[in-house]
């Protein structure tokens, strides 16, 4: 089962600040829902493990991040592997970042992710992960706004 989700966010920070805070892995990780445990293995190579609930169910991956586009100060990609925790299946997913200007010193941060399940995963109910999909995205793009915009506000009281 193939599962897209694409959106996009103005965030209230000039383009280099975002792609600054985007190009974080640990301080991105935080704006992902149920992602913890973040640590780099190598150069543009991440662990982590992601936890959501899915209907009545939770399910925790182990997964594998690798950083396979960095294109300062326009676009970040990402190919992501897990396994579910106590459970058989797969999941590869691709995601990506766009930034672009919006003028007064604001960017559009374009998202999308196409996530694949296999396994008894791909068996649970399209509809249901879809659906857990879509609210997933929402919550990350509202996470990404708050905390890019607060880390700026940050670093620039402290120049002042």
């Amino acid at each position: 089962m193939a599962l897209q989700t694409a959106g996009e966010v103005s965030v209230g920070v000039d383009r280099a600040a975002a792609f600054g805070f985007v190009s974080d892995p640990l301080r991105l990780a935080q704006c992902v829902p149920g992602c913890h445990d973040l640590l780099e293995i190598s150069p543009g190579r991440y662990t982590a493990v992601v936890t959501s609930k899915v209907a009545f169910m939770s399910l925790s991956f182990n997964v594998l991040i690798e950083i396979v586009k960095n294109e300062p100060p326009d676009a970040i990609d990402a190919r992501i592997v897990g396994e579910p925790i106590g459970l058989a299946g797969r999941v590869v997913a691709t995601a990506g970042l766009r930034l672009a200007s919006d003028g007064d010193g604001r960017t559009v941060i374009s998202y999308s992710t196409e996530v694949v399940l296999s396994g008894k995963l791909g068996g649970f109910g399209e509809s249901v992960f879809r659906a857990k999909s879509a609210e997933l995205a929402r919550e990350f793009a509202m996470n990404l706004k708050a905390r890019s915009e607060e880390h700026t506000s940050d670093i620039q009281s402290l120049r002042h």
